[in-house]
């Protein structure tokens, strides 16, 4: 698994692809025997916050593929399009395994909410450096969310779900944050800044939309508004260390 968090140089496209197929090529052991041990409490209290969370993970991204290969037509760097492919891939197995704990622990799926519905419109109307903006900022919140869904629950099951996902959240969140620095990498500070701060500014809006939505998770794992503002700012503040086209040796 890649580790490192504050690289001098961007992986090439071609490592990124070896460590998705990695991963894709093994899965998490999970002790499905045990997802029904979740009290009748724990089932409401995290029910439809896990529905929303399930939906979200299970994108086709049509739309990313199509201006990630605009993007390789132009720069040549094919290999970037199949490592986001792989990375498509395993976003669509975090969906699979919260999808099965979901049947398994008497929780319905759901096809459609608001939340989703806005950023997939978001990503199909953007490019390639805007869907990224889009995805990232759920990546960075997802880091969040499954950390205190880990707190909140006590299903055995759906903790090494948890764990595996954000295992796997932190390396996304990286492969995004320097596939924004190398698109933005000839532009003036100026330039980068105010995509930064337009970055910002969709991020501090989704994490209002997220606490009002899964407050109930975030309060029992014992996190107070305060403390889930304060951990979404850490996350960003890295993944924006990350974008920065000027942390790196090109």
């Amino acid at each position: 698994m890649i580790v490192q968090l504050r690289p001098r140089r961007t992986l090439p496209s071609a490592l990124w692809e070896d460590h998705f197929q990695e991963s894709l090529d093994h899965p998490p052991v999970i002790p499905w025997d045990r997802a029904g041990e979740i009290s009748a409490a724990e089932r409401e209290q995290i029910r439809t916050s896990i529905q929303e969370f399930q939906l979200g993970e299970q994108a086709e991204g049509r739309n990313l593929t199509r201006a990630a290969q605009e993007y390789a037509a132009k720069s040549g760097d094919w290999g970037y399009l199949a490592a986001l492919k792989l990375f498509i891939r395993e976003e669509q197995r975090h969906a699979a395994l919260l999808g099965t704990f979901m049947d398994k622990a008497g929780l319905p799926r759901v096809q459609k909410n608001w939340v989703d519905s806005v950023f997939r419109k978001l990503r199909r109307l953007a490019g390639l450096e805007m869907s990224i903006c889009v995805l990232l900022t759920a990546e960075v919140i997802a880091q969040v969310y499954y950390d205190a869904l880990f707190g909140a629950t006590r299903s055995a099951t759906l903790r090494v779900i948890c764990r595996r996902i954000l295992e796997d959240e932190e390396q996304h969140v990286r492969f995004q944050s320097e596939r924004l620095a190398i698109l933005r990498q000839r532009r003036s500070r100026l330039s980068a800044g105010a995509a930064v701060l337009l970055q910002r500014l969709l991020f501090a809006g989704t994490c209002l939309v997220v606490w009002r939505g899964h407050r109930l998770v975030f309060r029992a794992a014992g996190l107070t508004f305060g403390d889930f503002w304060a951990a979404c700012r850490r996350k960003m503040g890295a993944a924006v260390a990350l974008m920065n086209p000027r942390s790196y040796e090109w």
